[in-house]
């Protein structure tokens, strides 16, 4: 089990259906790709959902932002950071940073989610499992 809050980074491609009439993302699938980073990263620090699951608990999106900075078009790849900054006793939140793949590295959006973690059966507020903490290293 990793035991530091370092970044973690997944590369992600651009796929067509991501875009919109512009030729753009569509400004939802920023969440899509940070969704799908956050999941890579509970697998890199052996927390996966599967995880959360077989322990009775799950963990519900309950606010989500994104900040647009460059226009990112089909077949752009982007490398997506993840950090999760605070946990609290039922809650937690992670960032993101999607920057194109390359030599500039230039930022093409951020993003915030916060999550909070249930009971699975009454899907009450529980709090944060100690692994989760000691994983993510807060």
């Amino acid at each position: 089990m990793t035991s530091d809050n370092t970044v973690y980074t997944t590369p992600m491609e651009v796929r067509f259906a991501d875009t919109d009439a512009n030729g753009h993302v569509f400004f939802a699938n920023y969440l899509t790709f940070f969704d799908t980073a956050f999941l890579k990263y509970l697998e890199h620090i052996d927390c996966g959902f599967d995880w959360f699951t077989q322990n009775g608990i799950n963990f519900y999106y309950v606010e989500a932002t994104a900040q647009y900075k460059a226009a990112v078009a089909f077949g752009d790849l982007l490398n997506v950071e993840v950090t999760v900054s605070r946990i609290g006793k039922t809650s937690f939140d992670t960032e993101f940073k999607a920057f194109f793949k390359g030599p500039e590295n230039k930022l093409a959006a951020t993003g915030r989610i916060v999550s909070v973690v249930v009971d699975n059966s009454s899907e009450t507020p529980v709090e944060v499992p100690t692994r989760f903490r000691a994983a993510v290293g807060l």
